[in-house]
């Protein structure tokens, strides 16, 4: 398909006549008319407000065959959760290189370079050698991308790669740079997590509300260990009574057992929670918290697809395996156990 051909098919698929894209154009109808009849093409200047108004990004309008250019960017996806969880970092950063060569204004692709940018940025010479790219990539999206779903990603994606920044000397950022684009993020009221439990009735709504529950479940559990387990202020009975009240709090959600997207966070938390009742002395309950996590690391590494939430008021619910956290590319059981063993010197019990 050109341009035209483009434009007519996005037109038709969306349901709207010539008249109504020509108002929001700003231009006449007989405009759109002709560049649908391939006599003229749209003014460079237009693109980004065509792409927009469609929802796809500039490379689209200009693909030749709509069924391939959507097939290689899901191609393109499917390789970074592919390589993002076997833990291959430098094999990712150049084919998601490639991919926005290939589709620079394919904001999807886009929003997942820049993450991968992040994750390579953990080493402070990568952080500083990337930073301008990585600036360039986040404003780009910022700038043109009007999928708010994308744009608050690359938000969260660059405030954790300012953080990293601003701690290296002559980086140029300061906490200040990620504080601004943190301020226009929406209150946790506002996302499309929480606004799902309302929008929907009966059985519809039930799902939307256990998939929020999920996601709160999730985030309280990583807000509470990383603030209690990473933080010098607490002291050690502080950072036990921070991991008991997370595993309470998930026990009342899933009544003991079957913690869905959380499964993986909770085996850690068990394990972290072990290790710090043996710091203080109480080794019986280190040995139970010790085996119950690997108990359940063994769990999470045996399942193939889906993790089904057993019972509570997440009864029934359920999420694909590659939705959920994954704490490392290697099984879960290996990372517990040398945690516990070579870090921490606890023998583990049978």
């Amino acid at each position: 398909m050109s341009i035209g051909s483009t434009i007519k098919y996005l037109r038709h698929e969306k349901d709207v006549t010539q008249e109504q894209l020509a108002e929001y154009l700003g231009i006449t109808s007989r405009a759109i008319s002709q560049w649908e009849c391939e006599r003229t093409v749209p003014d460079v200047y237009m693109l980004p407000t065509i792409a927009d108004y469609f929802n796809v990004s500039i490379d689209y309008l200009f693909h030749s065959d709509k069924d391939e250019y959507e097939k290689a960017v899901k191609e393109y996806e499917a390789k970074y959760y592919e390589l993002w969880h076997e833990n291959k970092k430098n094999d990712l950063l150049e084919v998601m290189k490639e991919a926005i060569t290939r589709y620079p204004t394919e904001y999807s692709l886009l929003v997942r370079y820049l993450n991968v940018m992040n994750w390579c940025a953990s080493d402070s010479d990568c952080a500083l050698a990337m930073k301008n790219e990585a600036i360039s990539v986040y404003e780009r999206i910022t700038s043109h991308c009007t999928i708010d779903s994308i744009r608050m990603w690359a938000k969260k994606i660059m405030i954790a790669y300012y953080q990293k920044l601003s701690s290296i000397e002559n980086s140029g950022i300061t906490l200040c740079d990620a504080e601004k684009i943190q301020s226009e993020m929406p209150l946790m009221q506002n996302t499309r997590d929480y606004m799902s439990c309302f929008l929907y009735t009966g059985k519809e709504r039930h799902t939307a509300s256990q998939a929020a529950i999920a996601e709160m479940s999730t985030m309280i559990t990583n807000v509470i260990f990383g603030n209690y387990v990473y933080n010098p202020i607490y002291s050690l009975e502080d950072r036990i009574y921070a991991l008991e009240t997370v595993l309470k709090i998930n026990d009342s959600l899933y009544e003991n057992g079957g913690y869905g997207k959380n499964t993986g966070n909770i085996a850690y938390v068990m394990m972290r929670l072990g290790c710090l009742y043996h710091e203080n002395g109480e080794y019986e309950k280190a040995k139970r918290s010790l085996q119950k996590s690997l108990v359940l690391a063994k769990e999470v590494d045996a399942t193939q697809n889906t993790f089904i939430c057993k019972n509570g008021l997440m009864k029934g619910f359920s999420i694909e395996k590659e939705k959920t956290p994954q704490l490392s590319a290697t099984p879960l059981y290996d990372t517990l156990e040398s945690f516990i063993v070579k870090h921490k010197k606890i023998e583990i019990l049978s």
